[in-house]
């Protein structure tokens, strides 16, 4: 049909038996409430409806072959063109959750995810792709590989489907020097923030003791 992405065509060096998602899923899981607060546009938000679905151009996955980088052995997020301050580069594609309140003993599948970002504190949503996304999946964080973040997390609007998102941009320029663009090759890296590594740090101590 005209208009919908061919998921047949995979991004170079996704992972085989990997879901590719080109739009968000919304979880069965979602409450009345939940899903009115995802579908109520904040002021802030950006409207990204005419970007278009499926593999994104500006991007390529690649293996990490350096043995010093964090993520040795595994995969980063690189620009496939130069980026420019403040661009758009794509959405972060996964599935839409949140803690049921229908039932709140119900396991929480999410919780240990390394792939699952904060959408909505309040309602505690987020979009998790650990199990299925897109090539921002492979996002890595700065600390190790580079000085300081060149890119960002920020919340979208679709238009289209009346939903909000999160998305990926290049950082705009700024008073300290941030925002140089991203040259071709660069990889993409943002900050998880220090409550991600404070829950795995959380999760060793745990463990060791």
């Amino acid at each position: 049909m005209k208009g919908k992405p061919d998921l047949s065509i995979l991004p170079k060096n996704w992972p085989s038996g990997l879901p590719y998602m080109a739009i968000q899923k919304l979880s069965t899981d979602l409450d009345p409430i939940q899903i009115a607060a995802l579908r109520t546009r904040p002021k802030d938000a950006v409207d990204t409806s005419s970007m278009p679905r499926g593999p994104c151009a500006l991007v390529k996955i690649a293996p990490i072959s350096i043995p010093s980088h964090p993520a040795y052995g595994q995969a980063g997020l690189f620009a496939a063109k130069d980026l420019k301050p403040g661009a758009f580069i794509l959405q972060y594609i996964g599935e839409v959750h949140a803690p049921s309140l229908s039932s709140p003993t119900k396991p929480n599948r999410h919780t240990d995810s390394d792939y699952d970002l904060s959408l909505d504190r309040e309602h505690g949503i987020g979009i998790d792709a650990a199990m299925a996304g897109n090539e921002a999946r492979f996002i890595n964080d700065y600390r190790g590989i580079g000085d300081k973040p060149n890119a960002e997390f920020r919340e979208i609007w679709d238009m289209k489907k009346g939903e909000r998102g999160m998305g990926v941009w290049a950082l705009k320029v700024g008073k300290s020097g941030k925002g140089k663009g991203i040259r071709k090759g660069q990889e993409i890296l943002v900050s998880y923030g220090k409550g991600f590594w404070g829950a795995r740090k959380g999760a060793e101590d745990s463990i060791e003791t």
